[in-house]
C-alpha cells in the first residue's frame, strides 16, 4: 500500500470518527491524495460529475418522493386496519399487525426511516393501548422496519444497481423473497414470546360487508409495489420510469382519498424533504466515485482479496468473513454510504468466488440494513428512541431476539442462493 493511499484512508477514518459527514470525509481525503501524488485537480471534478451522470440514479429522488406521497396519502392508517382484520385476533396479534403492516408499507416507501417515522407512532400507540409494554412495542416497530430497504422499491438496491451496473430490476425482484422472510422470521420470534408472556388477543368485530369495504378501500394502496414490479417485469417501463409512475400513483391516491383535506404546505414540505435527502445521496455518489477511483487505481480491491484468500480460499469461509466484517461496519455507518464505499471493493472479490452480482448485492444490502437497528449508530433505532421517548438500552434489550433472527436469515440468504436468485431467474433478469 502506497504512502498516499494509507494517508488518505487514515484521514478518512479520522474525520469519520469525529462526526464529519461521509461525503466530505471522502472528498477531503481524496483531495489530500491528489495533492500528494501530483495528479491534476480536474480529476476530482470529472470523477464527481461522472459519478452522478447516470440515468439510473434518477430513480432515487423519484422513489424518495413517491414514498413521501404514500405517507401523506394515509397509507399507514389503512394498512394497519387492513392487517389488523386478518392477524389481530391471534395471541400477540398486534405485534403481527406491526410486522405485516411494515412489510406492506415497505412496498410503498422503500425506506426503513419512513417506516419508523410514518407507521411507528401509530403502531406503538396501538400496541400500548392493546396491553403491550412500550419497550416491546418500539422494539417490534424498529426491527420490522428493515423490510423497507429490501422489499421493492428499495432505495438501497437501486443504489447498488446504479453503482455496479447490475440489473436494478433483478436486484429489486431478488430482494422480494428475503424481504418477506424477514417478516416471517420475526413473526416466529413474536409467536415464541407471545406464548411465554401470554400476550392478549385483539379482535375487531366486523361483519362481512365491513371487512369487504375495508379490503376494497385498501387495495389501491397495495398496488404500488405491483405496479412497479409488474411494469418492470412486463417490459412496460424501466426501473427509472417505474419510479416516475410511482409518483403519479401517489398523487392519484392523495387526490382521490384526501380531496378537500389536501393542504399545500405539507405537500411543499414533503417535496423539500425528498429533495434534500436525494441531494445528499447524489452528493454521496459523486464523492464516492472519486474515492472509489483512487482505490481502484491503487489496486485496493485486489489487495483486500489477497488478504482474505491468505486466510482461506474456501468461498463459504470468505463469505463468512465478509458477513462478519459488514455486520460490524454497519453498526457504525448508515447503509447508503456503506454501499457506496464497500460494494466497489467487494464485488470483484465476489465475482472471483463465482457469486452472482444480484445475489451478492442483496447479501451486502441486507447485511448493512441490519446495522440500521443495531447500536451504537443505528438510524432506525435512533428514530424509534425519538418517537417513543425511551432510552436506547431499554429498546435494545427487547430487540435482541429480533436482531438474532435477522442474522440467522442473513446466513440463509448467503448460503442458499436460490432464496435470492429464484425470482430473477424465472423472469429472465439474471
Amino acid at each position: 500500500m502506497s504512502f498516499a493511499l494509507l494517508l488518505m484512508l487514515l484521514i478518512f477514518m479520522f474525520f469519520m470518527f469525529f462526526g464529519l459527514p461521509v461525503t466530505f470525509s471522502m472528498l477531503i481525503s481524496s483531495l489530500v491524495y491528489i495533492f500528494i501524488t501530483g495528479k491534476d485537480l480536474f480529476i476530482i471534478v470529472h470523477r464527481m460529475f461522472t459519478g452522478i451522470d447516470t440515468f439510473l440514479l434518477m430513480a432515487i429522488p423519484f422513489f424518495m418522493l413517491a414514498g413521501e406521497l404514500m405517507v401523506y396519502s394515509g397509507t399507514a392508517e389503512r394498512l394497519l386496519n387492513f392487517t389488523n382484520v386478518f392477524v389481530g385476533r391471534f395471541s400477540g396479534g398486534l405485534a403481527y399487525v406491526n410486522i405485516f403492516a411494515s412489510m406492506l408499507f415497505g412496498g410503498c416507501s422503500g425506506s426503513a426511516i419512513a417506516d419508523v417515522g410514518g407507521l411507528g407512532p401509530l403502531e406503538i400507540d396501538m400496541m400500548v393501548k392493546g396491553g403491550y409494554t412500550k419497550e416491546f412495542s418500539t422494539a417490534v416497530t424498529v426491527s420490522s422496519a428493515i423490510q423497507g430497504p429490501i422489499i421493492p422499491p428499495s432505495i438501497d438496491l437501486v443504489l447498488v444497481g446504479a453503482v455496479t451496473g447490475t440489473s436494478i430490476g433483478g436486484l429489486l425482484i431478488g430482494g422480494l423473497i428475503p424481504g418477506i422472510l424477514i417478516g416471517l422470521f420475526q413473526s416466529v420470534i413474536v409467536f415464541i414470546i407471545a406464548k411465554k408472556r401470554k400476550f392478549p388477543r385483539f379482535v375487531i368485530n366486523l361483519g362481512f360487508i365491513e371487512v369487504l369495504k375495508l379490503v376494497l378501500s385498501t387495495i389501491p394502496f397495495l398496488l404500488m409495489p405491483l405496479i412497479i414490479l409488474g411494469g418492470i417485469l412486463g417490459g412496460i417501463f424501466t426501473p427509472t420510469e417505474a419510479s416516475a409512475v410511482a409518483i403519479f400513483w401517489g398523487l392519484f391516491l392523495i387526490i382521490v382519498y384526501k380531496r378537500k383535506n389536501i393542504q399545500i404546505k405539507p405537500l411543499i414540505e414533503l417535496i423539500k424533504r425528498a429533495g434534500v435527502i436525494s441531494a445528499s445521496i447524489l452528493m454521496l455518489c459523486a464523492a464516492s466515485n472519486i474515492f472509489g477511483w483512487i482505490l481502484a487505481t491503487e489496486n485496493f480491491p485486489q489487495k483486500v482479496a489477497n488478504i482474505l484468500f491468505s486466510i482461506t480460499k474456501n468461498p463459504y469461509g470468505v463469505l463468512l468473513i465478509i458477513n462478519i466484517f459488514l455486520l460490524i461496519f454497519g453498526m457504525f455507518m448508515d447503509s447508503l454510504p456503506a454501499i457506496m464505499i464497500l460494494i466497489p471493493i467487494l464485488l470483484p472479490l465476489a465475482k472471483t468466488l463465482g457469486i452472482h452480482p444480484i445475489h451478492f448485492g442483496v447479501i451486502v444490502t441486507y447485511n448493512l440494513v441490519i446495522g440500521l437497528i443495531t447500536p451504537p449508530y443505528g438510524v432506525a433505532l435512533f428514530t424509534g428512541c425519538i418517537i417513543s421517548d425511551l432510552p436506547m438500552e431499554k429498546i435494545v434489550r427487547e430487540m435482541l431476539p429480533f436482531i438474532m433472527s435477522s442474522i440467522v436469515l442473513l446466513f440463509v440468504i448467503t448460503y442458499i442462493p436460490i432464496v435470492v436468485m429464484w425470482l430473477p431467474t424465472i423472469f429472465g433478469l439474471d
